[in-house]
């Protein structure tokens, strides 16, 4: 048996094990025009009948190629029609500078969704493949990840706006070059699209240049050993979820819109990661803001379980954890109406270097040290600050170039929203800045420009400590 048919067999074997599950038969295929997507149409189509799939095509014009975009519009278009299968294409424009990414990435899925639901279809099937999975879990590790994040992307899931539709990535053990050889066999020819080459992005610049750095100077298998590590997290994860759903199942005594009640004395005797991610998991079934919520933060909470013995604590996002023992309560209330203007500050306070300076609109305060192991929330080059520093809230007009975007500047309110960071909770924001401009977002990224490099002589050291 050739390689090609083994692995081919391999998923359509998947695809039947995921019909005898329950699976939808009608599927929403997404196919860009690229190699990855057309190559995963054409074995569909070809497994098709076995499993019993009904497939229809879509294609989303992004509106910033021109004619090269029409031009992959057309060539889906007669793909579809070759293979005898209905077409849907979409149009759409972006309307923010500095998001395309981002926004395109909302705009295709919200547009999947959308004829899915138009064809009663129960799946949306998309083209990722093992090289894919390497590049997003190697990005993740760049930027600092935990546990879930080095899972990498999911081969089945829910659609988080709509439950009722599964989004599955049939092509996700199978590498690039694989799937380009299966192509060539068949005489299939299929689009290149030139802003994938882009090195000015982040994502390009993985693929293109770090990875095959890494292949040929420390590991030519660097690609299978991600997706291995992937596959052992994403397992790992897996288990602390069922542990996670155990300790809530037994913890929790009542829930309700706004709040949650948990044995306090059986809740504080779980390990700290377990009593962290089931106030996570809590956090998220309430739909409560997470953009501030960092995992050193995350980590204090749990933390914050041990010591609590009466009294409250300010968690932060308008969430307060209360011990009225043997209870303990994690609330939200309801912001009160003109508490951001009357407790706003008048203006910028200093931040000593070393020293501390209280935020009390903000629920907390910044310690500020210099070259000390104590725990701290970020690292600053110090010789690359314009001193004296400050702490005030946002204000209109703040435009901040976040770590990991290359020195890009955008403006602050495009990154809160990016972050999911709830409108009543930006004002409430602390930021601390230099003369430049805004060198460190609490809670969420310093700036590029602060960053620690290899050259570093000094470090400042930045912490946030929420009042108790």
């Amino acid at each position: 048996m050739s390689d090609a048919r083994a692995w081919v067999e391999t998923i359509g074997q998947r695809l039947a094990h995921w019909r005898s599950r329950g699976l939808s038969g009608t599927w929403v295929v997404a196919v860009s025009g690229g190699g990855d997507s057309v190559g995963m149409l054409r074995i569909l189509h070809e497994l098709a009948p076995a499993v019993q799939l009904h497939l229809s095509v879509a294609h989303l014009d992004h509106g910033v190629r021109g004619e090269a975009a029409r031009a992959d519009g057309e060539f889906v278009a007669g793909l579809a029609a070759s293979l005898g299968l209905p077409f849907d294409l979409g149009q759409w424009r972006p309307s923010r500078s500095g998001h395309f990414e981002s926004d395109a990435r909302r705009a295709r899925y919200a547009w999947l969704i959308e004829v899915a639901r138009a064809r009663g279809a129960g799946v949306v099937a998309v083209g990722h493949t093992r090289d894919d999975q390497a590049e997003t879990i190697l990005h993740r590790i760049i930027r600092g990840t935990g546990p879930r994040g080095l899972a990498g992307i999911p081969r089945r899931r829910r659609l988080a706006t709509d439950p009722a539709l599964s989004l599955v990535r049939p092509l996700l053990d199978i590498s690039r070059e694989s799937i380009r050889a299966y192509l060539d066999r068949l005489g299939q020819p299929f689009r290149e699209d030139a802003s994938n080459t882009d090195v000015a992005r982040t994502r390009a610049r993985i693929r293109h240049e770090l990875l095959p750095r890494l292949a040929a100077d420390y590991n030519p298998r660097v690609a299978e050993a991600l997706v291995r590590l992937g596959s052992l997290a994403a397992a790992s994860q897996r288990a602390i979820e069922g542990a996670v759903r155990d300790v809530a199942r037994s913890a929790v005594v009542t829930r309700s819109e706004g709040s949650f009640v948990l044995k306090h004395p059986f809740f504080r005797s779980q390990p700290l990661y377990l009593r962290t991610e089931v106030l996570r998991s809590l956090w998220r079934e309430a739909g409560w803001p997470e953009g501030g919520m960092s995992a050193r933060r995350w980590r204090r909470i749990g933390e914050a379980v041990m010591t609590l013995e009466s009294g409250s604590f300010d968690v932060g996002a308008g969430v307060v954890l209360t011990s009225r023992f043997p209870f303990l309560v994690l609330h939200r209330a309801a912001p009160s109406p003109g508490t951001a203007a009357t407790d706003a500050p008048p203006g910028p306070v200093l931040l000593p270097i070393p020293g501390e300076v209280d935020v009390p609109w903000a629920g907390g305060r910044i310690v500020c040290t210099v070259e000390t192991a104590a725990p701290a929330d970020e690292a600053i080059d110090l010789d690359r600050l314009e001193i004296p520093l400050s702490v005030r809230a946002p204000i209109p007009g703040d435009r901040f170039a976040p770590l990991g975007m290359g020195g890009r500047s955008m403006a602050l309110a495009d990154f809160f929203r990016g972050r999911g960071v709830a409108r009543e909770a930006r004002a409430r924001t602390p930021v601390v800045c230099d003369r430049r401009g805004i060198v460190w977002v609490v809670g969420h990224r310093i700036a590029e420009r602060v960053k620690v490099t290899d050259s570093t002589r000094r470090r400042l050291m930045l912490g946030w400590v929420a009042s108790r």
